[in-house]
């Protein structure tokens, strides 16, 4: 049975309380179909395991498009904003439920996402959740990311609360091994666009989740 002794909680969105992470594959059509790209059987079959900012620049270079990348990312940030506010699912019917019992419990929570705060925020909303969270941050907000040890250290400071007493609940194994690395416990959440990853995920975490029923 999950240990509930603990204080706070750093929680991933996508894929981890927001089932999205198909979305964001899906960004990869949108921007073709809107600058009227070719769309392949290879691309479609490439979408699916490759990450959408990434595979978006090589298309388009193929294609003789010199983008912006700061400006093809916010492009797709855009088409996520839309998801957020109008059709984006929870990632599990329980997520609401094991928010709850953590706040009865005074446990303080964040969310830590790689999409925009603003945008983040407006799923959340949506969906009921945001009112959990002492706040939202992203990539943008400070100097360091995800990928960065100091980048757990500073949402810490930021709650009041020490790592011994912490949990991060993620479904990237890259962030889980910067929160590993801050001496931080993790709990995976099982993602189907990490599969690719799941047995160093399974290695590394303290505790492996498909639902957080399973928590419960």
């Amino acid at each position: 049975m999950f240990n509930y002794d603990f204080d706070a909680a750093i929680f991933d969105m996508d894929g981890t309380l927001l089932d999205t992470m198909p979305y964001w594959r899906y960004t990869t059509l949108e921007f073709m179909l809107h600058h009227q790209l070719p769309v392949s059987d290879e691309l479609l079959t490439r979408m699916y395991k490759t990450s959408s900012r990434r595979l978006v620049m090589q298309v388009s270079a193929q294609n003789g498009l010199n983008l912006d990348k700061r400006a093809v990312v916010a492009e797709m940030e855009g088409y996520m904003n839309r998801h957020y506010l109008y059709d984006a699912n929870l990632k599990c019917p329980s997520v609401p439920a094991f928010l709850e019992k953590l706040k009865r419990q005074g446990v303080r929570m964040c969310v830590a996402t790689g999409s925009p705060r603003e945008y983040a925020r407006n799923g959340l909303r949506r969906l009921g959740l945001l009112d959990y969270f002492d706040f939202v941050t992203d990539n943008y907000e400070g100097a360091l990311t995800k990928d960065k040890p100091g980048y757990f250290d500073a949402l810490l400071a930021r709650l009041g609360m020490t790592r011994e007493r912490c949990w991060v609940f993620e479904d990237a194994l890259y962030a889980m091994e910067s929160a590993k690395a801050s001496g931080l416990r993790v709990c995976a959440i099982e993602d189907d666009a990490q599969l690719a990853d799941r047995e160093g995920i399974r290695a590394l975490a303290d505790v492996y989740i498909r639902d957080y029923a399973e928590l419960m």
